[in-house]
């Protein structure tokens, strides 16, 4: 381009004349974080955002998981997904509630089976097809363990519970499957962070969620149907019939 043509401010070349600027400029406003502040189509800007995140973290694992003949696809990965999509701004959403939680389920679901296993060798538990009592005992304990275990240490993540549910039923043995669910864990972690931050242009957190940015961002953090939601309007007037009564 002949910069002797481009606009210029105190005989200086203008930046924003300039294609690069424009073509940066055109496309930060198609990221996640300003559409969101705008105010305009938030939900079908989130609905469309978390059909194409989700839709490509998902391939992306499924692809490396086929080509790299290793064991990474687990039911809870698609819950998981849609949480850290939906509302990447949220606790549940924060690598550190993802990570933690589905590491717990997973070492509770092991080692209550392998425990069971040895308590009572009989029953047959390292066969998943096998369903009896011993069974029952080692899904509820490992789920209700995990549920005590994320609150304590608040770091809860719903999936996690299928997690806990599949280990149980032993579906989860061996080390390389064990370290293929925790990698593809990881890998969708790492994928939110790409997807949410960089291209979105959202402040998604590195570790541990921030109270701040989720009250900047509390669509993000709480999802599109708290926002003028059927049950916070019914609370709304039920408190204004109160105030009503109370003069």
């Amino acid at each position: 381009m002949n910069q002797s043509r481009l606009p210029k401010v105190n005989g200086k070349i203008n930046p924003q004349a300039t294609v690069l600027f424009r073509t940066v400029a055109f496309f930060s406003k198609l990221r996640l974080g300003y559409l969101v502040h705008r105010g305009e189509n938030t939900r079908i800007t989130i609905v469309l955002f978390l059909i194409t995140a989700a839709t490509a973290a998902l391939g992306i694992i499924t692809a490396t998981a086929y080509l790299a003949k290793l064991p990474l696809l687990y039911p809870p990965l698609a819950p998981s997904a849609f949480i850290l999509f939906y509302t990447p701004m949220a606790p549940a959403a924060s690598p550190r509630s993802v990570v933690l939680s589905h590491g717990m389920g997973l070492a509770l679901g092991v080692l209550c089976l392998m425990a069971a296993s040895m308590i009572w060798p009989q029953s047959a538990l390292l066969d998943p097809t096998t369903m009896n009592w011993h069974r029952i005992l080692v899904i509820g304990v490992s789920t209700a363990a995990l549920a005590v275990l994320m609150v304590v240490f608040r770091c809860v993540h719903p999936p996690a519970a299928a997690t806990a549910v599949i280990a149980a039923l032993g579906y989860i043995i061996s080390p390389l499957q064990i370290l293929g669910l925790m990698g593809a864990v990881i890998l969708l972690v790492l994928e939110a962070f790409f997807f949410i931050r960089i291209l979105g242009g959202v402040p998604y957190p590195l570790w541990k969620s921030d109270s701040s940015l989720m009250r900047s961002h509390r669509i993000l953090s709480e999802g599109v149907e708290t926002r003028g939601g059927f049950w916070e309007e019914a609370v709304a007037q039920i408190y204004r019939k109160g105030r009503r009564g109370s003069l």
